[in-house]
């Protein structure tokens, strides 16, 4: 019988190297989880998702088990072994023999993620949240107007801590599939070339319901159903969220005012389902402010461009500041600057380029941005704009 893994007919079959192992580095997280909910130290537990969140990295566990394991004894096979206590029930002892060793990793991950993340009091906001939502195991609301660095500082926050967050931006689209796909992918559980919601499902929920890791839903407007669903029904992505809180697991919602409001007030008036059941299991709403002060907006330009001069790191605030796109306009200003500089051989940015950049980078919504730059063109001098 012909085989699509074997070279039977001579033709060049795709499929034969599906068996590898090289296909199948993850550790799954519902199987981590259900070994961490035999543990009683939360140290303990966090360092078995720790474990796991490194193998979702190419050569994850081959970079982490030289680090872990010197402290100890040499592993022939470390790698696997460190799999093997991030697992296995019987490996408590070898887990908390390695822990101190894995803390002191965990404490260096973090800090190199923060390294290059220009802290702001949007970010400190977001992060002292996200901090209560992960102690208390509850769910939690982050407004905040677009642009303004909520996704950014959220990623970088459950960067830091892979042992206790994941991020996943919600999918737009309103089937279930897509949106269990993208939380499976997020935590590590393994998604087929098939997938299936009533696989998928119960999987997402192991891990989740003990609260070890907290779920970041970025894009949260999209958990309202964009169709019009019949009188007196039930959003499903809703319903599954407030199911899951009830378990004891944590979330936090990430959404811009505009998207949420509208797309809870049209399913509200439309399927007349009282959403009262979801703000009141809301423990901690924030709003943020729709602007940062000229000092934060400074270290972003500076995260962004080290190297930059003072009138350089000037100029990209500015252009922020008055650019509806507000921090994405110096993340695409330095992008541009950086082309230009490229396309003219040179290595570093000059204030020239970034003045180019900002020019190039106008949207035709930044009437006010354009008039500075026009302005500053009229006066035959370097187009710093005004403070």
């Amino acid at each position: 019988m012909p085989s699509t893994r074997y070279n039977t007919d001579g033709i060049f079959r795709q499929e034969r190297f599906a068996s590898s192992p090289e296909y199948d580095r993850c550790l799954k997280s519902n199987l981590v989880a259900a070994r961490a909910a035999l543990l009683e130290s939360v140290t303990a537990r966090e360092a078995c998702f720790f474990i796991q969140a490194m193998s979702m990295k190419p050569g994850g566990l081959a970079w982490l088990a030289p680090m872990v394991t010197p402290g100890l004894y040499a592993k022939p096979n470390a790698a696997e072994w460190l799999a093997a206590i991030a697992l296995d029930p019987g490996q408590t002892g070898e887990l908390m023999k390695a822990l101190p060793m894995l803390r002191e990793v965990m404490a260096d991950v973090s800090r190199q993620c923060g390294e290059t993340f220009a802290e702001t009091q949007i970010s400190r906001t977001i992060g002292e949240t996200l901090d209560y939502c992960a102690s208390q195991k509850c769910l939690v609301m982050i407004e905040g107007r677009a642009r303004i660095g909520k996704t950014k500082a959220a990623k970088i926050w459950a960067n830091q801590r892979p042992g206790r967050a994941r991020y996943v931006e919600v999918p737009a689209s309103g089937d279930e599939l897509s949106f269990f796909v993208a939380i499976a992918r997020a935590l590590g559980v393994a998604v087929t070339n098939d997938p299936k919601v009533k696989r998928l499902r119960p999987r997402v929920e192991e891990v989740l319901q003990h609260g070890d890791l907290m779920l970041i839903l970025d894009e949260a407007a999209s958990l309202w159903p964009a169709t019009n669903y019949r009188q007196q029904s039930r959003p499903p992505r809703i319903s599954w969220l407030l199911q899951m809180v009830n378990q004891g697991a944590s979330f936090a919602m990430l959404v811009t005012p505009n998207n949420w409001t509208v797309s809870r007030q049209n399913y509200v008036q439309k399927s007349r389902w009282q959403d009262a059941q979801l703000i009141g299991r809301i423990e901690r709403h924030v709003i943020l402010p729709d602007t940062l002060s000229t000092n934060d907006l400074e270290r972003v330009a500076l995260a962004w461009l080290p190297s930059g001069s003072r009138r350089e790191i000037e100029v990209l605030a500015d252009t922020a500041a008055l650019s509806q796109k507000y921090l994405a306009a110096i993340t695409h200003a330095v992008k541009q600057a950086a082309f230009i500089a490229r396309q003219d051989c040179r290595e570093n940015i000059c204030f020239d380029d970034v003045c180019q950049a900002v020019k190039s980078s106008l949207s035709p919504g930044d009437e006010t941005l354009a008039a500075a730059v026009k302005a500053s063109r009229s006066r035959n001098a370097p187009a710093s704009l005004p403070r």
